[in-house]
């Protein structure tokens, strides 16, 4: 950031400039447009791509449906971007560059209700999957309802609640990533899973992110999941682990959307009513996303055009969740990813939301992206996944940590928390269990998020701090100060702590 004094004023006062190269309403050339939309799509692309496989492959659904969901996933991701950036009619929409595609959040409890259908109910996978997309269409009016009603959301869906949900669905979903990674369901199968070249592929992978990220320039760190399975592609071909035989397969030139493509809706009042907390949080996950981008594109975040934007934006989600259940596809939200590209980039203009969207369409349309992925052998994707779901699991950490962690605050992470484990590693516990309570307690998601709203909701808020050098009140300390480093070596406390010791005893005797 610069500043800037004038000579004319009796006080210099500091005139702050903008950091964005072409701010929202700029129109960049064609060139540079087009290069800032490839930044968004490769920083994304995986996570457009990757549910609809895990859950699809989970189900047991062959490669032609496989392909028609990730399709269906690319273009409702473009749409909804170009409506975020056009914002029609000034309603649907946060009018800024945010994108949009299926939440990570459903996943891990769609595998486990389609599943449960397929073995207790005898569903198909397509009876399934329509299960799935009716409880979806349905529950997608949570967040309609919710784009009107943030406010008080947030005062039950907290950061702590939404932070443990965070962290459930990335661990969670780390066992997804590993099946993958040892060679993917149908391994299991064909007496190949864990093979040591599966693992080597995977490690390979893995490793090569890491390296990435070592790199100094940050647009190769956004990419570093690309990259990865690029190197682990190559690699791949040298042992001879890529399937060429999929380019020689009959398929369509183009995939189109088609309402309905295998069957009508199907509904769960038990699913719905798991699903329906999900939904929730995904509200809270919006909120933080386009108020990133609100921010880091120098728009206001508060006020009644940053609340019309936050509306737009989460009602733009529950429409879009809607109609993407008609053509085959999950759940949409904003992702946070593209906050990254403008801050980097300095482009945050609504014409680069327009090509991405407009790309996304053309990648669905005519399926070259779709045979790339299938190309990939699966512990190439799996090692991917693993560095994904772990990066989510992180975020979730992050966002409990943002306020501090109180005594009161870690109760509600480990009762939560510790349910939801109980979900992920011993499910058959809770076999003897009425069929609804075994399936909330198999989804480990809706088990430790819902176990911390209620949670943070019981206990009673702590009592203000009030410590100072000599004083240390234990019930009220937030967790964090027990890693405040105990000094240097000549015994002295750090500066930071000396200063916030001297604030608190002022504080005090101020009191």
């Amino acid at each position: 950031m610069t500043t800037q004094s004038n000579p004319n004023t009796a006080a210099d006062a500091p005139v702050r400039t903008s950091e964005l190269i072409y701010p929202l309403d700029a129109k960049p050339p064609f060139g540079i447009t087009l290069l800032a939309a490839l930044q968004h799509i490769l920083a994304m692309i995986l996570g457009v791509m990757t549910p609809p496989v895990i859950v699809a492959t989970a189900l047991g659904a062959p490669t032609s449906a496989v392909a028609y969901l990730v399709s269906m996933s690319l273009f409702f991701a473009g749409l909804s971007i170009i409506v975020h950036a056009t914002r029609p009619f000034g309603l649907i929409g946060s009018g800024m560059l945010n994108v949009q595609a299926t939440s990570f959040a459903f996943p891990a409890t769609l595998i486990t209700l389609g599943l449960a259908f397929m073995q207790q109910k005898g569903l198909s996978w397509q009876e399934s999957l329509n299960t799935l997309f009716g409880v979806c269409f349905v529950g997608s009016i949570w967040l309609v309802l919710g784009s009107y009603t943030v406010k008080f959301l947030r005062k039950v869906i907290t950061h702590t609640v939404a932070g443990i949900t965070v962290f459930m669905i990335g661990a969670s979903l780390i066992k997804v990533g590993a099946i993958e990674m040892a060679g993917g369901f149908a391994s299991k199968a064909n007496g190949t899973y864990g093979n040591l070249d599966n693992l080597f592929l995977g490690g390979v992978v893995i490793l090569a992110v890491v390296g990435i990220n070592r790199l100094k320039n940050p647009l190769f760190r956004m990419c570093s999941l690309v990259i990865g399975m690029g190197v682990g592609f190559l690699v791949a071909v040298a042992m001879g682990k890529v399937n060429w035989a999929i380019l020689s397969q009959p398929r369509e030139l183009f995939i189109l959307p088609v309402p309905f493509k295998f069957g009508f809706f199907g509904f769960d009042l038990q699913a719905f009513i798991l699903l329906s907390f999900i939904f929730l949080v995904l509200i809270i996950e919006a909120i933080g996303d386009i108020t990133a981008t609100a921010s880091i594109s120098e728009q206001p975040t508060s006020g009644p055009v940053f609340r019309s934007r936050l509306k737009g934006g989460i009602l733009c989600g529950g429409v879009f969740s809607a109609l993407a259940a008609i053509f085959g596809c999950f759940p949409q939200i904003t992702f946070a990813q593209n906050n990254g590209v403008i801050q980097l980039s300095g482009v945050a203009s609504r014409k680069v939301g327009v090509f991405c969207g407009a790309l996304f369409v053309l990648f669905s349309i005519f399926p070259v992206v779709v045979v790339i992925f299938e190309l990939l052998p699966r512990p190439v994707l799996g090692g991917a996944l693993v560095v994904l779901f772990g990066t989510i699991a992180t975020s979730g950490i992050r966002i409990m940590s943002e306020h501090g962690v109180t005594r009161r605050e870690s109760i509600v992470i480990a009762a939560s928390v510790g349910v939801g484990m109980i979900s992920m590693l011993t499910p058959e516990m809770f076999n003897k269990m009425p069929h609804f309570f075994k399936i909330f307690f198999e989804a480990p998601v809706v088990s430790g998020g819902v176990t911390a709203m209620i949670v943070h909701q019981i206990l009673p808020d702590a009592p203000a701090c009030i410590f100072s050098e000599e004083v240390f009140n234990e019930e009220c300390t937030p967790l964090q100060e027990f890693f405040i480093p105990e000094g240097d070596d000549n015994g002295e406390s750090p500066p930071a702590a000396k200063m916030a010791a001297t604030s608190m005893a002022k504080d005090k005797q101020t009191s």
